[in-house]
């Protein structure tokens, strides 16, 4: 269902995806399960659903590459000290399709670069525009800001998960966190120890 249509929504790939098309994927769903696609409440639902799944279902080739063209590094200040950004997040989970949200924090110690405080948060929103696992966001957000060539880098999530809330276990109070430590924050205890103080 990749065409180059006018009214479609770009991918990173270069294709368009067919907005059309998967607006009547949607509709058929919908059909099947024995819903009226023609109630006033139901008429726009798949355009609505469409456009959330082609925002959040983003194809890319390399998405690692793609996350790391916010940093736009530039050079750092003399004896640099910890930085710490704090940011929300959404994404769709691979496995039900379901969203999860929450914040992320990113602390690092830079070398001879830094990047806007804005552009971490565009790397790991950047990071939730497919399928993804809250791990994995974590991992590759460590993964772009080492592109940095920082002393080290911390990586801490905190997601809701509504695949856990409102299906299976159906747990309504439950939160899941996720950290990683790259660099130097990985071996010296010292340096992770306060990469972690300045956690939320």
């Amino acid at each position: 269902m990749i065409a180059p249509q006018a009214n479609g929504v770009n991918g990173t790939n270069g294709t368009t995806l067919a907005v059309g098309a998967y607006e009547n994927l949607i509709r058929e769903q919908l059909q099947m399960l024995g819903h009226n696609t023609k109630s006033d409440g139901l008429l726009e639902t798949p355009q609505r659903v469409a456009r959330v799944h082609l925002e959040h279902f983003n194809h890319s080739e390399d998405p690692i590459a793609d996350a790391a063209l916010h940093l736009k590094p530039f050079d750092a200040p003399a004896n640099p000290g910890l930085v710490s950004v704090r940011c929300s997040f959404s994404a769709f989970c691979e496995h039900h399709l379901l969203p999860f949200f929450g914040t992320a924090q990113v602390v690092y110690l830079p070398g001879e670069q830094i990047t806007g405080l804005s552009k971490i948060s565009r790397v790991v929103n950047e990071l939730c525009k497919r399928p993804q696992i809250q791990e994995r966001i974590t991992s590759e957000t460590a993964e772009v800001m080492m592109r940095l060539s920082p002393v080290g880098v911390l990586v801490d999530l905190v997601a809701e998960h509504t695949c856990m809330r409102v299906r299976g276990v159906r747990d309504a109070c439950s939160s899941t966190r996720t950290r990683v430590a790259t660099g130097d924050f990985k071996n010296d205890v010292d340096l992770r120890n306060q990469a972690v103080s300045m956690l939320d």
